[in-house]
C-alpha cells in the first residue's frame, strides 16, 4: 500500500512520504478535495467549477478555475509531490494518484474489511483501524458550497454506520457494559438515530439494567412523536416487547479467531429488518413461497433494479417452518468474477474449511447436512457458473437445504425453478387519479417520495405527472425509488419532463446501497460490464429498434462488422437470458425495456456505429414495406404485420427526414410503399413524411410515387395540393410509360368527382383505369373503379345507379378481404338506399357497417355510419336511440376532426327538435350544420339542409343545382 498523501478525513492535508503534512491555501482546498474523491479520474471542469463556487460562479470561470489549478500544482510540488500528478485532461482535470492514497478511500476499503472478516477480533481491528483515520469532521475547512456540505454528510453518515457496526459487534459479543457509556453520548449526540437507541436498550438490557433499556425507548417514542410526528419502527418495538417479556437471547461469547479469508461477504444468519415498506409484489410473493414448497432451487430472474434482492429477502421472512427451520444469508455481489464461492459461502455460514474450491463446498454440505434450512444467495450473475457448482453439490450432498437464488440468469441447475421479476404495473396516464394512486408503481413511487417530502399530495396534475414517471421507467423499483428521491427538490412534472436525461437525472440513491444500486447508470454498467464482447455489440445494435424486433431483423440489422448473421440468435438468447432482453415467445418478438434501450443507444454512438446501424435497419424496413405495403388489408397479414413494426417504420422515415443532405430516394420508396397502411391508419403521418421527402426532390418514377401517395391520403377531403399531386403524377408515370400505375393515378383524379367537376371526364378516366387494371393486385383497384364511380353517380342523384356500383364495388372488397373498404361502401350503399326511399334495406347496411366499424375501430367510418343511421331511424319515426348515436358520433367526429359528420349530427338534432315543436332549437341546428357543411358535401345534401333551414327559419334561401 502506498503511503497516505491525501487526507479529507479532517482538515485537509497533503503528505509526502518522509514529508510533513502541508495544509493547502483556502482557495485550493475544496479542489483538491474534489479531485481526491476521484483519484485517478478525469473530473470536468463544469463539476470542479460547480464545486468550488455551486450557483455563485465567477465572472469568467474557466479562467478562475485553471488560476486555482496553478496554485494547487504548487502546492503539490512544496509538499515534495512531482505537479504532474494533477494532470490536464479533456474535458477537465486528473488527480493521477491510485485511490488507496486518500484516506477516504482507505477508510472505505477498512470498513469493508470489517464487513467481510471471518472472525469478530479481525472485524474490530478494521474497524479501529478504520475510524482512526478520522481527525474530526470531514472537509473541515473547505468552505460551505453545495458540493461541499453533500460530500461532507456522505463521509460523516459512512462514519456513523461503522461506528453502529463497531458498537453491535461489541454489544453481540458480550461487552456491552462496555460500550454504554459511548452509546449514551452518542444518543444525546443523534437523538433521532434508531439504531444507536436499539444498541443502548440492548446494552441496558444485558447490563441488568431493563428500567433504563425501556426508558430509551420511551424518551424516543416522545421525541419522535413531537418532532416528526411517527411512532418507532416494528423492529425497536418488538425489542420493547421482548424486553418487557424477557426474552432477549444473551450475548454470544466472543468467538475464537478462525482463519481470514479476504475479499468473503461477511457471516448472516438473520434476515435484516425491513428499513422500507414492501410494495406491489404481493403477486410475486405468493408465488416464490408457492414454488420453494415445490422446488428445492428457485431462482428469481428479471433485469437489475427490478427488485430481485427485496423479494428474495421478504420471501425468507415469511418462509414456513415446514418450508425450513434456518435462513442464511449469502450475499455474492463482492466478490470478484473469480473469487472463490465455495469459500464466501463457507465464510458467510461461519465454517472453517480445510482450503478453497471442492474442499470448501463439501464442508459447507457436511454443516448443512442434517439441517432444514434456507440458503437465500443473492447476487449470482457475475459468478453464476461457480455458484451452480457449490448450489448442486449443496443439493445432492444434503436433503433439508433449499436455495433462494436472485440473479440476471439462470443457474442452470438440474431441478430448479424460475420465477421472472418483471416491472412493476403501470398506469394509464389518463386514468382516474384514485386509479393512478392505486397501482403498484405508483404506490411506491409515493412511499419513497414522501419519506423526502412529507407533504406530497397527488392531485389531479400530480397523478398524471406520477404515472408519466413510472411509465417511462417501464415501472422498474429501482429507477422509480430513484426518481422519487428527486421529489425532495423538484415536483413530479419537472421530474417527468428530465427523464429526457434520465442517467443524469437518477443518482440519488441511498449511500448505505451497494455502489451499484446508487445510480441508474451504474446498475446498468453492472450488467453491461459481466457480457462477453459479441453480446455487448448485439446489444447496442439492438437500440436501432422501436418497440421491438423480430430474430429476422435482428439478424439482418445487427449481423455484420464482428457479428455474423448466423451468430445473432444465440447471442440474442444469451441477452434474453441475462434479463437484458424481454421476449415474448407467443409473438416470436423481442424488445428493450426503455431505460436499457437509451444505454444501449449511448453505447452504440460511443462505438461509432450508429449511421450504419440506422442505414441497415431502413434497407430492411424498406424491403419489408415494399414486400407487404402493397397487400395491406386492414386486419389482414400484411396489415397486422406492419402495425406490429409501426414503430421501426416510423424510425426509418424519421431518419431519412432527417438527412436533408442525401439523396432522397429512400424515403420516398418507404414513403410509398407505406401509403396504403396509411390510408387505413395515421394518414397524418403519411402526409408528414412524404410533404417533407418531396421537398427535397428525387428522381421522376420516385417523385411520381410519392406524390400519387400524397393524393390517396387526401381523396376523401381532397385540397389544391392534393389535387395537383394527384395530376402530377399521372404525368410523370405516363411520360415514363408505366401503365400501371398511371391508372391508379387516374382513379385518384377521378376521387375528386365526388364533389364537383364534369362527370362524365372522370367517368372516362375511370373506364380507362378499369380497362387497364383488369384483375391486377387480386381485383383491389378493379373494385375501387366501382367504388368511385358510385361517389359520382352518388353526388349526381343517380341514386339507383349508385347502389348497383356500391353493390358490385362490395362483391368485390368481399373477394379481396378488405373489410374496412368493405365498410365504407356498406355504409354508402345505405346513404343510397335511403335516398331511393328503401329505408328498411338502408337500416340494415347502416347498422351492419357501424356494427363492423365498431369491430375494426374505424372511427371515420364509424362517425359516418352512425350520422346516417341516425337519419334514417328519423325517417322512420324511430327516435328513441337516436339522440344517443347523434352524441356518439359528434364526439368520434371532434376527436378525428372529420369536417363532415358534425354537421351531418347538427341537422340530426335539428330534426329532433323539430319533433318536440321547438323550431328555435332547431333552426339553431340547421344554421351551423350549413356553417360546417360548406362544400364538403354531395349537393343534393346541401339542398335539402338549405330547404330544412328555409322551412324553419321561414326564410328565402336559393337552392343550389346539382
Amino acid at each position: 500500500m502506498s503511503e497516505l498523501l491525501i487526507r479529507v478525513l479532517g482538515p485537509v492535508e497533503v503528505q509526502a512520504p518522509g514529508r510533513a503534512a502541508v495544509s493547502p491555501a483556502p482557495s485550493v482546498r475544496a479542489l483538491l478535495a474534489r479531485l481526491a474523491g476521484s483519484p485517478g479520474r478525469v473530473m470536468s471542469a463544469d463539476a470542479l467549477t460547480d464545486a468550488l463556487w455551486g450557483e455563485e460562479l465567477p465572472a469568467d470561470a474557466a479562467n478562475a478555475l485553471q488560476i486555482r489549478v496553478s496554485k494547487l500544482r504548487r502546492v503539490l510540488a512544496s509538499a515534495g509531490l512531482d505537479a504532474a500528478v494533477l494532470t490536464t485532461r479533456a474535458p477537465g482535470y486528473q488527480l493521477t494518484l491510485p485511490p488507496e492514497a486518500v484516506d477516504a478511500h482507505r477508510f472505505d476499503t477498512a470498513v469493508a474489511r470489517a464487513r467481510t472478516a471471518a472472525d469478530q477480533e479481525a472485524a474490530l481491528a478494521a474497524y479501529d483501524e478504520a475510524l482512526g483515520l478520522w481527525r474530526g469532521p470531514a472537509l473541515a475547512d473547505v468552505g460551505e458550497t453545495d458540493w461541499v456540505r453533500a460530500e461532507r454528510l456522505r463521509l460523516e453518515e459512512l462514519r456513523l454506520a461503522a461506528l453502529e457496526d463497531r458498537l453491535e459487534l461489541l454489544v453481540d459479543t458480550g461487552r456491552h457494559a462496555a460500550v454504554v457509556a459511548e452509546l449514551e453520548s452518542m444518543v444525546a449526540e443523534h437523538p433521532l438515530r434508531e439504531r444507536l437507541h436499539r444498541l443502548l436498550m440492548l446494552a441496558l438490557y444485558r447490563a441488568g439494567r431493563q428500567a433504563d433499556a425501556l426508558a430509551v425507548e420511551q424518551r424516543l417514542r416522545h421525541r419522535l412523536a413531537e418532532e416528526l410526528g411517527i411512532d418507532p419502527s416494528p423492529d425497536l418495538r418488538a425489542l420493547t416487547e421482548a424486553i418487557l417479556r424477557q426474552q432477549i437471547p444473551s450475548a454470544a461469547p466472543a468467538a475464537p479467531a478462525k482463519p481470514a479469508t479476504s475479499a468473503r461477504p461477511a457471516a448472516s444468519v438473520a434476515v435484516p429488518a425491513r428499513l422500507s415498506s414492501f410494495l406491489g409484489r404481493d403477486a410475486d410473493l405468493r408465488t416464490t413461497l408457492r414454488e420453494l414448497r415445490a422446488a428445492r432451487l428457485v431462482t428469481l430472474t428479471g433485469p437489475g433494479g427490478v427488485g430481485k434482492t427485496t423479494l428474495s429477502l421478504e420471501t425468507a421472512r415469511l418462509v414456513e417452518p415446514a418450508i425450513a427451520d434456518t435462513v442464511h444469508i449469502i450475499r455474492l455481489a463482492a466478490l470478484a468474477p473469480d473469487a472463490d464461492v465455495a469459500g464466501a459461502f463457507a465464510a458467510q455460514l461461519g465454517v472453517q474449511t480445510p482450503g478453497p474450491g471442492a474442499p470448501a463446498a463439501e464442508a459447507v454440505a457436511e454443516h448443512l447436512r442434517q439441517r432444514r434450512a434456507l440458503l437465500v444467495v443473492d447476487n449470482c450473475e457475475h459468478v453464476v457458473d461457480a455458484t451452480a457448482t457449490v448450489v448442486e453439490h449443496l443439493l445432492q450432498a444434503t436433503t433439508g437445504v433449499r436455495v433462494l437464488a436472485t440473479s440476471r440468469e439462470a443457474l442452470a441447475v438440474a431441478g430448479e425453478t424460475q420465477v421472472a421479476v418483471g416491472p412493476l404495473a403501470v398506469p394509464d396516464e389518463t386514468a382516474a387519479p384514485d386509479e393512478i394512486a392505486a397501482s403498484p408503481a405508483v404506490r411506491l413511487f409515493l412511499d419513497r417520495a414522501r419519506s423526502v417530502r412529507p407533504g406530497l399530495e397527488l392531485d389531479a396534475g400530480a397523478a398524471r405527472a406520477v404515472a408519466a414517471i413510472c411509465r417511462r421507467l417501464d415501472g422498474m423499483p429501482l429507477a422509480i425509488e430513484l426518481a422519487a428521491a428527486r421529489a425532495k427538490a423538484l415536483p413530479p412534472a419537472e421530474i417527468a419532463d428530465r427523464l429526457r436525461d434520465r442517467f443524469a437525472l437518477l443518482t440519488a440513491g441511498p449511500r448505505s446501497s451497494e455502489a451499484r444500486h446508487r445510480t441508474l447508470r451504474a446498475t446498468i454498467d453492472w450488467s453491461h460490464d459481466l457480457l462477453p464482447e459479441g453480446e455487448r455489440r448485439l446489444l447496442r445494435r439492438l437500440a436501432v429498434f422501436r418497440g421491438g424486433w423480430t430474430l429476422d431483423a435482428a439478424e439482418q440489422v445487427c449481423g455484420f462488422g464482428g457479428s455474423a448473421p448466423a451468430d445473432v440468435a444465440d447471442l440474442l438468447f444469451r441477452l434474453v437470458d441475462q434479463s437484458l432482453v424481454t421476449a415474448d415467445p407467443d409473438t416470436g418478438r423481442f424488445r428493450l425495456l426503455v431505460t436499457i434501450r437509451e444505454y444501449a443507444w449511448m453505447k452504440l454512438r460511443e462505438a461509432g456505429e450508429e449511421d450504419d446501424c440506422r442505414r441497415r435497419h431502413l434497407a430492411h424496413y424498406i424491403a419489408m414495406a415494399e414486400e407487404h405495403g402493397p397487400l395491406v388489408r386492414y386486419t389482414g397479414p400484411a396489415w397486422d404485420l406492419l402495425v406490429e413494426d409501426q414503430d421501426n417504420l416510423r424510425a426509418a422515415i424519421e431518419f431519412c427526414v432527417e438527412r436533408v443532405a442525401e439523396p432522397p430516394e429512400p424515403g420516398l420508396r418507404l414513403a410509398a410503399a407505406l401509403v396504403p397502411f396509411w390510408n387505413y391508419g395515421p394518414r397524418y403521418e403519411g402526409v408528414r413524411a412524404i410533404t417533407a421527402l418531396l421537398e427535397r426532390g428525387g428522381s421522376d418514377a420516385a417523385r411520381a410515387r410519392a406524390l400519387q401517395g400524397l393524393a390517396l391520403l387526401y381523396v376523401y377531403y381532397p385540397t389544391p395540393e392534393s389535387r395537383a399531386a394527384a395530376r402530377e403524377s399521372l404525368a410523370l408515370f405516363t411520360a415514363l410509360g408505366l401503365d400501371h400505375e398511371a391508372a391508379v393515378s387516374r382513379i385518384v383524379v377521378a376521387f375528386e368527382g365526388q364533389y364537383g367537376g364534369d362527370p362524365e371526364e372522370h367517368r372516362a378516366l375511370i373506364r380507362r383505369s378499369r380497362e387497364d387494371l383488369g384483375e391486377q393486385d387480386g381485383g383491389w383497384w378493379h373494385a375501387m373503379t366501382y367504388y368511385v364511380e358510385a361517389l359520382i353517380n352518388l353526388r349526381c342523384s343517380e341514386f339507383e345507379d349508385s347502389v348497383r356500383d356500391w353493390r358490385r364495388s362490395l362483391d368485390l372488397l368481399g373477394a379481396a378481404d378488405d373489410r374496412m373498404m368493405s365498410s365504407a361502401a356498406r355504409a354508402h350503399l345505405g346513404v343510397a338506399l335511403r335516398q331511393t326511399g328503401r329505408l328498411d334495406e338502408a337500416l340494415t347496411q347502416l347498422r351492419s357497417a357501424a356494427d363492423e366499424c365498431r369491430a375494426l375501430g374505424s372511427l371515420h367510418g364509424l362517425a359516418f355510419a352512425l350520422v346516417h343511421l341516425a337519419h334514417t331511424r328519423l325517417d322512420l319515426g324511430e327516435t328513441e336511440r337516436v339522440p344517443a348515436e347523434l352524441a356518439e358520433a359528434d364526439e368520434i367526429a371532434r376527436r378525428v376532426r372529420n369536417p363532415r359528420n358534425p354537421a351531418w349530427a347538427a341537422w340530426g338534432r335539428a330534426r329532433l327538435a323539430l319533433t318536440r315543436g321547438d323550431a328555435t332549437a332547431a333552426a339553431d341546428d340547421l344554421r351551423r350544420a350549413l356553417e360546417l357543411l360548406e362544400d364538403r358535401e354531395f349537393p343534393w345534401a346541401r339542398d335539402q339542409l338549405r330547404a330544412a333551414y328555409a322551412e324553419a327559419t321561414a326564410a328565402d334561401l336559393p337552392v343550389t343545382g346539382h
